[in-house]
């Protein structure tokens, strides 16, 4: 009979602990994703693009610059001559992983470098670095930039950054 009372005094108190933790909220959980709004104009993406060819120069880099639409479809391209051609697929694969998951290309580098079940979206064609970023206007999102060709992602991204500001 005491066997049976720990059993059951066992049984309640992990079903007491399994509801507290459930009923915590997600540690670092993320705002709510942007809704689509219209695609990206050629104009806006021409703009984009080249405030961020302007910024790439300043800094002395070979960038691939890539614009899509909220499908992940290019839009408008920037090739930086003597780019090396990894910088230009680089670029359009960053740009499609922001636009197809509404996050910057950064989230799934940081998921692939945690391993284990982080390592599954790579199965889905993600790029994981660093550098493509949402273009939001006006609370929607209306594309996504990429970047690629520079010494790392921090600096892809500072490019793509610079080209979201002129639409600002």
């Amino acid at each position: 009979m005491r066997s049976l009372s720990v059993t059951v005094m066992a049984a309640a108190a992990s079903l007491m602990f399994a509801t507290a933790v459930y009923a915590q909220p997600a540690p670092g959980a993320q705002p709510p994703l942007p809704e689509y709004g219209p695609s990206i104009t050629l104009e806006q993406a021409m703009k984009i693009g080249n405030a961020a060819l302007a910024e790439a120069k300043k800094k002395n880099l070979l960038e691939g610059i890539a614009i899509v639409d909220n499908a992940g479809r290019l839009v408008y391209f920037i090739k930086m001559d003597d780019l090396r051609q990894i910088g230009g697929d680089l670029a359009q694969g960053k740009a499609r992983t922001s636009a197809m998951a509404k996050l910057p290309s950064k989230a799934y580098e940081d998921r692939v470098t945690s391993g284990g079940a982080g390592l599954t979206v790579l199965s889905f064609g993600i790029t994981a670095a660093a550098g493509g970023l949402p273009i939001i206007v006006n609370g929607k999102m209306i594309g996504a930039i990429g970047v690629g060709g520079g010494p790392n992602g921090v600096v892809d991204t500072e490019v793509a950054q610079a080209g979201l500001d002129a639409l600002k």
